[in-house]
């Protein structure tokens, strides 16, 4: 069977439903596009992912294997899911917390939802990738709602208690 550019819009949509509660949209470009936005284009039924970044051209990097095409969509879109959730729970953590450890955690479970060997690669290489970040900390990296909330209203209480001390030693 030769791959199409249906097969792989498909493909892409069927993996977008697993991640965004059933809506099915496009993970990664299907036409040129830049600002470091991957695109995929199919010749001949080869699939070529290429990136554009300021106008500099990377790639094509090209594959027969759907699955193999379907495991860098899946890459880049939890990597940009999991970057976009940890920016948003930021202030939840620890200041001096690495930024790095909640972000792998969220890849590694958004990836679990997809293929857990996938999930499985991607967790093995942290130590690689992000020198610094141990994998029991990206473990135990909380990612249930109300460990989150109960760590924000304490980071929330202990910022302001260190504002008004800190506005207390103020000379008048």
């Amino acid at each position: 069977m030769t791959i199409t550019i249906g097969d792989v819009r498909a493909a892409v949509h069927d993996m977008s439903a697993k991640l965004c509660d059933g809506r099915r949209h496009d993970l990664v470009g299907f036409t040129i596009r830049d600002g470091s936005y991957p695109w995929i284009e199919v010749h001949d039924g080869v699939i070529h992912w290429t990136l554009m970044e300021r106008g500099v051209k990377y790639g094509p990097t090209t594959t027969e294997d759907l699955h193999e095409a379907m495991h860098w969509v899946a890459l880049e879109a939890t990597g940009s899911m999991a970057m976009r959730w940890e920016l948003g729970q930021r202030d939840r953590w620890p200041e001096d917390r690495d930024t790095r450890i909640g972000w792998n955690a969220k890849q590694v479970e958004l990836l679990r939802l997809l293929d857990d060997q996938w999930a499985e690669e991607f967790r093995a290489g942290i130590p690689v990738r992000c020198p610094g970040v141990q994998l029991e900390d990206v473990d135990a990296h909380p990612l249930d709602g109300w460990v989150a909330i109960k760590a924000a209203d304490e980071s929330f209480l202990a910022r302001h208690w260190r504002k008004l001390r800190d506005k207390l030693r103020e000379p008048y």
